[in-house]
C-alpha cells in the first residue's frame, strides 16, 4: 500500500503558512526495517514541521501476511524513538497486526472465536516481553484493527468482540498505557449502525476512538455518515480523535479490498477535510498519512507538498 522510500523535502520560501495537524500515522512495511537514523530523523522532522506532536506507529509488525511474519527490530524502534524525542513527538505504538483478522471477521462464528482466543494470547505474550513503555516519548498503545458496523450485527458476535477488546485493554493497561483503535463507516449495505456498535462497546470499555473520515475511499459525502457517531461522542463527553485521509483511492477491481491503488489527494479537498475535522469536536486531528502521501515522488504528492508548504 505504501510507496517507495520518501524523497528529500525542502521548505519553499515565500509560501503561505502550512496547514497544521496534531499527529500522523506511520504504517511500517519491510522497507522500514532498513531505515537508518537519518531516515527516521527526516520523517520525524517532516511531521514536526506539519505541527505534529504525536505519531501513531500503526503496527510493530505483521503476522501471517504474504511476506511471512516480521517485526520491527529493537534497533529500528530505538532509532524511531530517538528521532521522535529529538523532534518533540510522542509515539503511540501499534501491537503486531494479525492478517487473519480479515478472514476471521468475514468467516463463521467458530473461525472468529478461534481468532479472538489466539490473537489475545499472542498479544499478551508480546506485551509481556515489550520494553517500549520504558522509552522516553512512549504515549500508549494502538490496536491495529479497524472497527465498522457491517460485521457486528448479531448479539453473540458483539459480545465476543467486546470481550476480546476488554482483554486487550486490560493487557495494555498492565503494560504501560491506555489503548486507542480506529473506526470507520462501512458503505456495505446493512441495518446495523456505527453509533449502536460504539454505544455497546463503551458500556464496559475505555478505548480511545480514532475516527477515520473515509474521504480517501468513499468521498466527502462520507463525512455526513459520521455525524451521528461524533454527536454521540460529544454528547457523552467521550474524547476522540479524527483521522484525515490524504489519499484518493481508485476503484477496487477485485472487490475484496485487496487491490488497493491510490494516489495523493488534491490540496483543496484536504483543506475541506481539515476544516471539517476542526469543527468536529475532536481532541486531535491526525493525518493519514504524511508518509507516503506527502513524501513520495509522484506529481500529485509534489503538488500537495508545495501547497502545504512542506
Amino acid at each position: 500500500m505504501l510507496a517507495p522510500p520518501a524523497v528529500a523535502l525542502s521548505a519553499l520560501p515565500g509560501c503561505s503558512q502550512p496547514e497544521q495537524v496534531d499527529g500522523t500515522f506511520l504504517q511500517p512495511w519491510l522497507e522500514h526495517l532498513s531505515w537508518t537514523a537519518s531516515d527516521w530523523q527526516r520523517s520525524m522532522k517532516l511531521a514536526r514541521r506539519a505541527g505534529c506532536r504525536q505519531l501513531v506507529l500503526q503496527w510493530a509488525g505483521i503476522l501471517g501476511g504474504e511476506e511471512g511474519d516480521w517485526q520491527l527490530s529493537d534497533t529500528s524502534l530505538a532509532l524511531l524513538f530517538k528521532a521522535a524525542d529529538g523532534a518533540g513527538i510522542d509515539v503511540r505504538v501499534g501491537l503486531p497486526f494479525e492478517h487473519a483478522w480479515w478472514q476471521a471477521i468475514g468467516g463463521d462464528d467458530a473461525q472468529l472465536r478461534a481468532f479472538f482466543s489466539g490473537s489475545l494470547q499472542r498479544a499478551r505474550d508480546w506485551l509481556q516481553q515489550s520494553r517500549l513503555p520504558l522509552r522516553n516519548r512512549f504515549a500508549g498503545w494502538y490496536l491495529p484493527y479497524e472497527l465498522e458496523q457491517y460485521h457486528w450485527t448479531s448479539p453473540a458476535r458483539l459480545q465476543w468482540l467486546r470481550d476480546w477488546l476488554h482483554g486487550l485493554q486490560e493487557a495494555t493497561r498492565q503494560h504501560g498505557g491506555d489503548c486507542a483503535i480506529s473506526t470507520y463507516y462501512s458503505r456495505l449495505p446493512g441495518n446495523s449502525k456505527l453509533t449502536a456498535l460504539w454505544a455497546y462497546l463503551l458500556e464496559e470499555l475505555e478505548l480511545r476512538p480514532m475516527v477515520q473520515d473515509g474521504v480517501g475511499a468513499a468521498g466527502e459525502a462520507n463525512l455526513h455518515a459520521l455525524e451521528p457517531l461524533l454527536a454521540m461522542f460529544r454528547q457523552r463527553g467521550i474524547g476522540f480523535d479524527v483521522i484525515v485521509e490524504l489519499f484518493h483511492q481508485h476503484p477496487d477491481t477485485i472487490g475484496d479490498g485487496s487491490d488497493f491503488k491510490a494516489e495523493s489527494a488534491d490540496f483543496n479537498r484536504v483543506k475541506r477535510q481539515l476544516q471539517w475535522a476542526r469543527d468536529s469536536g475532536a481532541d486531535n486531528i491526525l493525518a493519514y498519512a504524511l508518509e507516503p502521501w506527502l513524501t513520495q515522488g509522484s506529481p500529485k504528492a509534489r503538488a500537495l507538498r508545495r501547497r502545504w508548504n512542506l
